[in-house]
């Protein structure tokens, strides 16, 4: 797992990697910049009566406008995310290709398409997106929040990188298979995936590295079970 995490690192500074990765993150943050920019008094409202619902909290002074502030651009960050993780379905086809490329070599026999994609992320995100609500006043609670926060995230990342990662060059019977190995070993790598929202320094460019992460290690899986495969057959 950490190989994984290495080596997706490394691909992240790569520079046709890096250009893809920004097509989705500039049209996610333009996108909510404007909405955000259009909207601001109808989100600040809103905003403003929800923390007016929260016990022991000052309505007013210093503290609501800090809340509030925190409120915003948690909300902003977290639209930002979705967006980038939707549209990375994109460019997620030549990310992957060069990830092959470079390391596993193998043949693309995959059955996915963009559409599927960017349908599976919509449906992740629409449940994020309730889950979200309904687990706001979470935020103010210690420990707690943390542990709603990376729940959230691993439901938001996992079938779209997964799907994402290996749906291009696996056929249908190897991604079945696949999905249903290994179980423990791609809990863990949801949770890292998950766990690197906390860390500042890769900004909206985690979802890249999420997608590398996945990809490294299901093209891995994926070459060990045609090696496996090709055994038996002989």
């Amino acid at each position: 797992m950490i190989n994984v995490l290495i080596n997706s690192i490394k691909d992240l500074f790569d520079k046709k990697i890096l250009f893809l990765s920004l097509i989705p993150v500039i049209l996610a943050i333009l996108l909510w910049g404007i909405a955000f920019f259009i909207f601001h008094t109808q989100i600040n409202e809103y905003i403003t009566y929800f923390i007016a619902k929260i016990p022991f909290l000052p309505q007013e002074g210093w503290f609501a406008d800090s809340v509030e502030f925190i409120l915003v651009s948690i909300i902003y960050y977290q639209l930002v995310i979705l967006t980038s993780v939707t549209l990375v379905g994109i460019v997620a086809d030549k990310i992957i290709e060069e990830i092959n490329n470079k390391y596993y070599n193998l043949s693309k026999e995959g059955f996915g398409n963009t559409l599927t994609s960017i349908f599976i992320s919509l449906k992740q995100n629409i449940i994020f997106i309730i889950l979200f609500i309904l687990t706001i006043p979470t935020i103010f609670i210690p420990f707690l929040n943390l542990i709603v926060t990376v729940f959230l995230w691993m439901i938001l990342i996992k079938k779209p990188m997964f799907y994402d990662s290996l749906s291009s060059f696996a056929t249908k019977e190897e991604y079945k298979i696949l999905e249903n190995s290994d179980k423990i070993d791609t809990f863990m790598l949801t949770f890292l995936s998950a766990s690197l929202f906390f860390i500042p320094i890769f900004g909206v460019f985690v979802y890249i590295l999420q997608l590398l992460m996945f990809t490294h290690f299901n093209l891995q899986r994926l070459k060990q079970l045609r090696i496996q495969n090709a055994t038996r057959s002989s």
